[in-house]
């Protein structure tokens, strides 16, 4: 007996010196690896070696002091075994795909100073498993599925935050006890509802980040205006006119995002924003206007990506000395490429020729990025075509430098590979969208210029009568001088598209009553998009 006790007690002993950390938190070490799928993590744990040296674990005098899984592809139910960690300050399991409720093994961890487990799909009430962390400085808990009982009771348990993360967590308001935090650096509120109590922000003197996105603001907060703010994201809003006043107000504004809000113009502010280093205007409906940049010389990246920008390269940008990255990926630009963009320029999905990229790459040019492919071609198109007819589809390249590929319903490839696709005999399924990749392919002197150009989508539609009846859809007077009326008692309609009979599209409605008071007397198609799909009319226009 004793022999057997003093074994045990030996094999204790030994293991526990044989790691830097005890071996009950090995143990509960190895307990989360196999809780999550350990084994599909991005970075794996070798069991084999010290605890030291598994990924995002930091040990100090014997004990685990942060574990930092952030982003590592953990999943299953949130982790059990963190109650054997009394030391622990810092624990990240942020952006992995943990699910269930907060385990109430978290709320013995009373040195924690910081917990990160935004972006997972965790539910319930956060608040029972961490109300005694009474020292955190930092709580990140966005992104989740989280429903709050009562938010203004679950903050004041955290009077130390300097950082805190509420996005998406079904907040309608500030809550009032964010005033209450004057240490607070960062504060992330974004994919909530906000529609009141922004007062509850300007107490907080020391605020230099805030996310704001999403929250369905027409304009941006006046009790802003006195935040020593560095850093505001007010993206994926919808701005009504005169949004932007309070910016004249922030000029310590380095970094600033009004992507994703209809925004068809510069707002005037711009100009007083003289620390601006990153502005992020993407998504918009912005045409020109860029003289307005000109005050804004510490600009060193710029996003103009997905806008309404036409024609040659804007000039305004080249003024911008310091700018060192620039995105106009996503625009309608054409014309020379100049020689002096920006060290990281990205250029795609515009409709630069192959000759413009090619004359830009022959002055060799060192970048430090340069993306350029894929470019667009041609006008979108509707081809009409009589079910059991032949049909051809155009697009305008051609040469034997290119090499061609069709796309049905714009992502499945097709084994045609001529210029214009052919199609013998229409049938139902042929009625639907196409897109042309034309490849091109040169090694020029010192680089290799590869480049794919997509045609914009061209649809092939039902060719029809004047006035044709689809069971419950009528399209009349047919001629008409003024109006157009669609008449439907089953089928709700989604979108109405008019095109001229070479198929560019004119304008699109969602009301059954169209004026076409203002096209000049000719022929065109309708097409009626329904939950049944496309139907299409020709009309003539007296």
């Amino acid at each position: 007996m004793k022999k057997t006790l003093f074994f045990l007690l030996f094999t204790q002993l030994f293991f526990s010196q044989q790691y830097t950390i005890s071996n009950a938190e090995r143990t509960a070490l190895v307990n989360i690896y196999n809780a999550t799928s350990g084994n599909e993590w991005s970075q794996t744990w070798d069991f084999e070696k010290d605890p030291r040296h598994w990924y995002g674990i930091k040990i100090q005098n014997g004990n685990v002091i942060e574990i930092n899984l952030r982003g590592n592809a953990l999943k299953g139910s949130f982790p059990v075994y963190f109650s054997t960690f009394s030391k622990l300050k810092k624990l990240d399991l942020s952006s992995n795909q943990l699910t269930g409720e907060i385990s109430n093994s978290v709320s013995s961890l009373t040195d924690l100073v910081r917990l990160d487990i935004s972006n997972n799909r965790l539910t319930g009430d956060p608040a029972a498993a961490t109300a005694m962390l009474i020292n955190l400085e930092e709580l990140s808990l966005g992104n989740n599925q989280f429903v709050f009982n009562d938010v203004e009771s679950f903050l004041q348990n955290f009077p130390n935050l300097r950082i805190l993360d509420l996005a998406h967590t079904q907040l309608l308001a500030v809550p009032q006890k964010i005033s209450g935090f004057p240490k607070l650096q960062s504060l992330n509120l974004s994919n909530n509802t906000l529609s009141q109590n922004f007062s509850a922000l300007s107490t907080l003197l020391q605020l230099t980040e805030l996310n704001l996105s999403g929250t369905q603001l027409i304009k941006i907060p006046v009790e802003l205006s006195g935040l020593p703010l560095v850093t505001l994201d007010v993206s994926n809003n919808a701005f009504a006119p005169n949004y932007s006043m309070v910016l004249s107000n922030m000029s310590e504004l380095e970094w600033l995002s009004l992507e994703n809000n209809q925004l068809t113009a510069l707002p005037r502010e711009l100009a007083q924003l003289k620390k601006l280093v990153h502005l992020n205007l993407s998504g918009n409906k912005i045409t020109g206007g860029f003289d307005g940049f000109s005050a804004l010389k510490n600009l060193e990246q710029l996003y103009l990506n997905h806008n309404q920008i036409e024609g040659n390269f804007p000039a305004a940008l080249l003024q911008l000395d310091k700018l060192q990255m620039l995105s106009l990926t996503g625009n309608q630009l054409t014309g020379e490429i100049p020689e002096n963009i920006p060290q990281l320029t990205f250029l795609e999905n515009n409709r630069f020729s192959q000759q413009d990229i090619r004359n830009f790459m022959l002055k060799e040019k060192v970048m430090a990025g340069f993306s350029y492919s894929p470019q667009r071609y041609d006008e979108a198109k509707a081809v009409p075509a009589v079910l059991g007819s032949s049909a051809s589809l155009p697009q305008s390249l051609s040469g034997n430098s290119y090499e061609f590929s069709w796309f049905k319903n714009l992502d499945q490839k097709t084994p045609q590979t001529t210029e214009n696709y052919h199609i013998s005999k229409v049938e139902e399924t042929d009625y639907t969208a196409y897109t042309c990749e034309a490849y091109y392919f040169e090694k020029l002197p010192k680089e290799l210029l590869e480049i794919s150009f997509f045609r914009e989508p061209v649809t092939l539609v039902k060719q029809l009568g004047t006035e044709e009846i689809f069971r419950d859809l009528i399209v009349y007077p047919n001629p008409t001088s003024d109006y157009l009326t669609i008449r439907t008692t089953k089928l709700d309609i989604e979108k109405v598209y008019i095109f001229d009979l070479s198929g560019k599209l004119l304008f699109s409605s969602s009301t059954k009553h169209i004026d076409v008071r203002h096209l000049p007397s000719a022929t065109y198609i309708i097409s009626i998009k329904t939950y049944e799909g496309v139907k299409s009319f020709k009309f003539i226009k007296h």
